[in-house]
């Protein structure tokens, strides 16, 4: 449980600074103003992933220590869930005929941010756990 308490906690700090610094970018561009038009506001998009992440972060630690060998399966499974999740929210965006190129590039990024955070996670906990023991 301390190491996934650990791992949140870089998480919300990675989410406060790339929110940040996301922000900032779209200020200093003049860009803030196509938010009010986009599907979603930039602190929605954050708050989706970070939750998602959350769960992943839970459910890969819960799993690497109980079960490391099944620890791939789960974040596949999680991770394909994410990508579901994600689809069925910008979906509506997707499919209008309007043209909301902003918003479906701000969101991947945000997106892949996540899952990179993700794949961080998986991959500390499976060292972790399959790593040499030192004498």
């Amino acid at each position: 449980m301390g190491k996934a308490i650990v791992f949140v906690g870089q998480l919300v700090l990675l989410a406060l600074v790339s929110f940040g610094l996301h922000f900032l970018l779209h200020s200093l561009t003049k860009k803030l103003p196509l938010w009010d038009t986009a599907y979603m506001d930039i602190w929605q998009v954050y708050v989706l992933q970070l939750l998602m992440s959350i769960v992943i972060i839970f459910a890969v630690v819960g799993i690497g220590n109980s079960m490391p060998q099944n620890l791939g399966y789960v974040f596949l499974g999680f991770l394909t869930l994410k990508v579901a999740v994600s689809y069925f929210v910008i979906n509506p965006v997707l499919e209008s005929g309007t043209d909301n190129d902003f918003f479906k590039y701000n969101f991947l990024v945000v997106f892949f941010l996540f899952m990179m955070f993700d794949v961080y996670v998986t991959y500390r906990i499976l060292n972790q756990t399959y790593s040499p023991k030192k004498n």
